[in-house]
């Protein structure tokens, strides 16, 4: 037997020893048998805050004209803020942007200046809904523009997800046993459990944004709700639980 019969041979040997290997460790990571379910969980709660973003605006034949003028009220209005916040940093004022606007004169055919405008964003927490309709009363008598965005939620947010997830786990348990006993199997250890939301992020959620615009006496939009909508905190789990 030549050299390279031998090799050939050697090589052989060892590929089929790496096939069988293989073939072994899949065996050996083979997919248990278990029950799959996914369980649901739900909290609803009315809100008990708001984050309130207020818009002002300015038209006026000069800058400097339309730039005090925000400024005025933009005092204004910090200062009715401070009666409904603890800490008067809780209130948190944009930088003033101003622009140019040109209007179309059919009398000339053309666009001409029409004047410079003030913009200003003023956003505020409002921890106590109770207080909404006094303040919602007093900011109305500023020359605010608008009542640019009322977003409900509750302080208590993530605590509800929590609840909304152990929910979900108790009814992926219950579902899981109840599908076993109709099948007449046992059951073992939970093998996987995952859960689709965070209790972390469920602050940011929130209900009833919208815009209410104010011209003169009148206004224009949805009106501001004392309590907003219910909030549902929801939660869904996936589970995994090993057949004996």
């Amino acid at each position: 037997m030549n050299f390279k019969t031998t090799f050939l041979l050697l090589s052989l040997c060892l590929f089929s020893l790496t096939i069988f290997a293989q073939t072994n460790s899949n065996i050996g990571v083979a997919e248990e048998p278990k029950v799959s379910v996914v369980g649901y969980g739900a909290i609803a709660v009315f809100p008990n805050a708001a984050q309130i973003t207020i818009s002002l605006k300015f038209l006026k034949p000069a800058l400097r004209e339309a730039m005090n003028e925000n400024q005025k009220v933009s005092q204004e209005v910090v200062d009715i803020l401070k009666k409904y916040v603890a800490d008067p940093n809780d209130i948190k004022v944009s930088l003033i942007s101003t622009d140019k606007v040109m209007k179309y004169e059919n009398s000339l055919k053309k666009e001409v200046l029409a004047g410079y405008e003030a913009n200003q964003k003023i956003i505020f927490t409002l921890k106590d809904l109770a207080q909404m309709q006094n303040f919602t009363e007093e900011i109305l008598k500023t020359r605010i523009y608008a009542l640019d965005r009322v977003s409900y939620f509750h302080t208590d947010a993530a605590l509800y997800t929590k609840q909304a997830q152990e929910t979900a786990v108790i009814d992926a348990r219950e579902t899981t046993e109840r599908l076993a006993k109709a099948g007449n199997l046992k059951l073992g250890k939970v093998l996987y459990l995952e859960i689709n939301s965070s209790a972390a992020e469920s602050i940011n959620q929130t209900v009833d944004s919208f815009q209410m615009r104010t011209w003169g006496k009148g206004m224009g939009g949805q009106g501001v709700s004392s309590t907003g909508q219910l909030i549902t905190y929801s939660a869904q789990v996936t589970m995994y639980t090993k057949i004996e």
